[in-house]
């Protein structure tokens, strides 16, 4: 009756967590549409769907409401509890890595115009301290913005709230490089062009797309789907559930990983896919409670990733609960 319970609440869970941004400029925190209470003390308004920044820059409004209206409280939050989890993991004997990925506010706070906040300076202290808590230093966790802002290339999409597969692809090498630093090393890409409809861009009346670079492997491994699992003919198609087996094994890392994650971490899967030689990739929120608990089980690696701007159920003690259930069940 009690993992009946814990079953029950995970999926509730699950069922509510939008960790997808393609409908961005219309998300937000329940608790901060309408009026809510700044940092400061002062009564806001929500931000509207779109806020302009420099040099053409469209950003996801909600983001500047979870700025102002919570700054670093939520967030710091969010990852103590992941790493609960990935302490869980760890303990059981499997390599992990997580992170939280940094939506375009937090990535591109440089291109953010001051006199176009919405909630004027409250958003720039709560954007502040948020990014504190992104950057901080933590066992197994990838503080991914530094290496966001010392690219030369464009790794957000001017349009939509996410990372390009450029971004992407710096952020795939992270964690090749966390796993081995021979193997960060190993990732290298060529580039080629990229378009797309961002999600914010019909908010602000544009309707041509947009123009950027893609970000293709070129290390020398041939990826394949595993046998049995769906086939994905690769981004921008979508895909909620994928397995792959990377060649040659020399050039990959070992065993089968599971990577958890939501739309920044599918942005980053052709990128993500030659780097392990057994991968599964998993939209969190997408798959039965029962299945992801085997998936769990049956990683000896597992990569984490969730969105800044929103919790994730993996972070809830019911999830923590099901899977130390799960694990504990392992032969």
């Amino acid at each position: 009756m009690k993992l009946r319970r814990t079953a029950a609440s995970l999926a509730a869970l699950a069922a509510l967590a939008a960790l997808v941004v393609p409908s961005a400029a219309v998300q937000g925190d329940p608790d901060l549409v309408g009026e809510f209470t700044g940092l400061d003390g002062l009564i806001y308004t929500s931000a509207p769907p779109v806020v302009h920044g420099l040099d053409g820059e469209l950003y996801a409004g909600f983001e500047f409401d979870y700025a102002c209206g919570l700054g670093g409280r939520r967030l710091e939050n969010s990852i103590d509890e992941l790493a609960k989890f990935a302490a869980l993991l760890r303990k059981s004997g499997r390599r992990v890595v997580y992170t939280v990925a940094p939506g375009k506010t937090w990535g591109l706070t440089d291109r953010l115009d001051p006199a176009a906040l919405p909630h004027g300076l409250c958003d720039s202290t709560g954007v502040a301290q948020q990014n504190k808590v992104l950057d901080q230093r933590r066992p197994d966790y990838l503080p991914l913005r530094p290496l966001l802002r010392k690219s030369s290339r464009q790794t957000y999409w001017k349009t939509d709230p996410h990372w390009t597969t450029v971004g992407a692809s710096i952020y795939s090498t992270a964690v090749a490089r966390a796993l081995s630093p021979a193997l960060g090393r190993a990732q290298d890409y060529s580039y080629a062009p990229d378009s797309r409809w961002g999600d914010l861009a019909a908010e602000a009346g544009d309707t041509n797309q947009e123009v950027a670079q893609r970000a293709v492997p070129a290390n020398g491994v041939k990826v394949r789907t595993a046998p049995g699992a769906p086939d994905w003919a690769g981004y921008p198609t979508l895909t909620f559930d994928h397995s792959w087996i990377s060649r040659p094994a020399r050039k990959t890392w070992p065993g089968h990983t599971l990577m958890l994650g939501d739309s920044f971490m599918w942005y980053a899967l052709d990128s993500l896919r030659p780097i392990f030689r057994h991968g599964r990739f998993v939209w969190v929120g997408k798959l039965s409670v029962a299945d992801l608990m085997r998936a769990i089980v049956r990683a000896d690696t597992v990569v984490i990733e969730s969105y800044a701007a929103f919790g994730s159920p993996m972070g809830h003690p019911a999830f923590r609960r099901a899977v130390r259930h799960a694990l504990a069940k392992q032969p």
